[in-house]
């Protein structure tokens, strides 16, 4: 018995020396990450080099003030917003351009600010600083169900920690670079980097991939499609990798996954708070829902929920979207600056192409076209007062789930840290 509790006091020894190490490394990497692996812009320079910033915006870059008789609309969200097309081909960019062509009296400017593997509070981050680095007339947030609450299952909400992420980008600037685009993914920041350099190098040295079995990708089929000239950032998944990704797609729409993320409700409330405190200063406000493939196809949805052992005639894809009106509820914002998607995209276009490339979670061109005709059918009739046919995506009527006990900080806390989002750095 002795002998046990010995090596159950050495392997617990061992356990808390290593838990230590993995604290004070990441405490290094993390100051060393934020002073010397970035570069930084200013909220106060004249203007800004997107392109450079990594951002897929179609003009590449923006003045800090805009030009008479522009109107700015800022568009915050992740990999879906930024698109893996080339620039012209996202949906911010044909609403630009179909804004423009409706006869609206106004020279539109769409900003394409999103960012790939961001979630909540890297978007409430980046509101934060472009909304004091840009002028601007109107928000536009992208949502995406297939990753946006998984995303944040282990980034605890922790008002005080996000507060001094904000007081560091009030401080530095807004962060840029290649290694922006390592995703947070583990609570120790290090490790981030260590899988971005392992997969790099698992995905780019084949000597490696046949030394470990793993099979040829260029022989699968899945490297970038060189055959269409419209995508940019195509990374083209493996058959088993899409499976992959559509199970973990189809968890916003069991209950019993949905709620199971402690971290995720309390992130989209602050997300939800913020955008109702836009909405307040008179300053045009949507909320749009974006859907996995999974959600709009049957026979994608339907394997993604038998690999994920849940029945498929249970998923609820009106689950999320009932949760957001809940949020939105009690946060103060108008139901009506929510726009759902979900209710007119389906796996093929109104022109018979497929809205999703199929070879990756995202829209293709065609689907980024149907995305931007809805936008702009939307922004015209709830902005502008422009009355279009056919209508704009209708939105059932609204509907709202109950949140579990104990899910959600108190509402006037939610809210007090999202007006100070909203007012922005001390002056």
């Amino acid at each position: 018995m002795k002998r046990f509790l010995r090596i159950g006091g050495i392997v617990l020894l061992v356990a808390v020396q290593v838990l230590l190490a993995c604290y004070i490394v990441d405490f290094v990497f993390r100051d060393y990450e934020k002073e010397h692996v970035y570069s930084y812009a200013s909220k106060d320079a004249p203007e800004y080099s997107l392109k450079k910033m990594l951002l897929n915006d179609v003009h590449g870059v923006v003045a800090k003030r805009k030009p008479a008789g522009e109107y700015r609309i800022l568009v915050f969200g992740d990999s879906y917003t930024y698109a893996v097309t080339k620039p012209e081909y996202g949906f911010c960019a044909v609403l630009e351009k179909k804004l423009n062509a409706m006869g609206l009296g106004r020279t539109f400017r769409v900003v394409n600010l999103g960012f790939p593997s961001i979630s909540f509070p890297d978007y409430l981050e980046r509101f934060a600083f472009w909304t004091q680095a840009l002028d601007y007339d109107a928000i536009i947030f992208n949502v995406y169900f297939g990753n946006d609450f998984n995303d944040v299952r282990n980034t605890p909400y922790d008002p005080a920690a996000f507060a001094a992420r904000l007081a560091d980008a009030c401080r530095h600037g807004m962060a840029y670079g290649p290694y922006t685009l390592v995703p947070h993914q583990y609570p120790f920041r290090f490790m981030d980097f260590v899988k971005a350099q392992v997969l790099f190098k698992l995905q780019s040295d084949k000597a490696l991939r046949r030394m470990l079995f793993l099979p040829d990708l260029d022989a699968l089929g899945v490297m970038p499609d060189k055959q269409d000239p419209r995508y940019s950032s195509l990374l083209p998944l493996t058959p088993d990798q899409m499976a992959s990704e559509m199970r973990s797609s189809m968890k916003p729409f069991y209950k019993d996954t949905m709620f199971a993320y402690k971290n995720d409700l309390p992130w989209y409330a602050l997300f939800l708070a913020t955008a109702a405190k836009v909405a307040g200063t008179g300053k045009p406000v949507m909320v749009m829902l974006s859907p996995p493939e999974c959600a709009v196809s049957r026979p994608v949805g339907d394997k993604a929920a038998r690999d994920l052992g849940e029945d498929p005639a249970k998923a609820d894809f009106g689950l999320p979207t009932r949760i957001t009106r809940e949020l939105a509820r009690r946060v103060g914002l108008p139901q009506d600056d929510i726009y759902d998607l979900t209710p007119c995209l389906a796996g093929d276009t109104p022109g018979g192409k497929r809205t999703y490339t199929g070879r990756d979670t995202h829209w293709s061109p065609e689907g980024n076209a149907w995305v931007a005709e809805l936008l702009a059918r939307r922004v015209a009739s709830r902005w502008f007062g422009r009355e279009t046919e056919p209508a704009a995506c209708p939105q059932k009527t609204s509907a709202f789930e109950p949140i579990p006990a104990g899910e959600l900080p108190p509402t006037d806390k939610i809210e007090g840290l999202a007006a100070s989002i909203v007012a922005g750095c001390p002056r």
